[in-house]
């Protein structure tokens, strides 16, 4: 399994590489009223407009998502874009190295948005079920 790494708040999260699409910068955010308080907005792609997700909200941290990254990934057939706070790398990992969710985590975080949690390396991350935030 591969995923695409990332950070919230100085954590550590990582989401399905399949899931991911492409990532873009630099895009226009245009703000929607009367949506909830974790969509920026939408964007305009090649056409097709987009929803993008600030991650730090969605998953319940105060603050707003900072990267002028967005991670476009495919939902439920449709892209939504998420803003994480800085994206990092890919990693790779056999899906048996996968383990579940710590209690203790699960006070500070949605935990219906993780899918677990793998150790790489030193490195621990918390895996986002995309599917989940839609």
């Amino acid at each position: 399994m591969e995923i695409l790494s990332f950070t919230i708040d100085d954590k550590l999260f990582g989401v399905n590489l399949s899931k991911v699409k492409e990532i873009v910068e630099g895009i226009r955010i245009t703000p929607v009223p009367l949506t909830p308080e974790y969509i920026e907005g939408v964007m305009n792609l090649r056409g097709d407009t987009v929803s993008i997700f600030d991650l730090k909200k969605k998953v319940g941290f105060k603050g707003r998502a900072t990267s002028p990254d967005i991670i476009l990934c495919n939902i439920k057939d449709s892209l939504v874009g998420l803003r994480p706070d800085r994206i990092l790398t890919i990693h790779e990992f056999l899906p048996d190295a996968l383990k579940d969710v710590p209690s203790s985590l699960e006070e500070k975080i949605e935990s219906k948005y993780i899918k677990g949690i793998v150790q790489i390396e030193e490195d621990k991350y918390i895996i986002i079920d995309v599917d989940e935030l839609v």
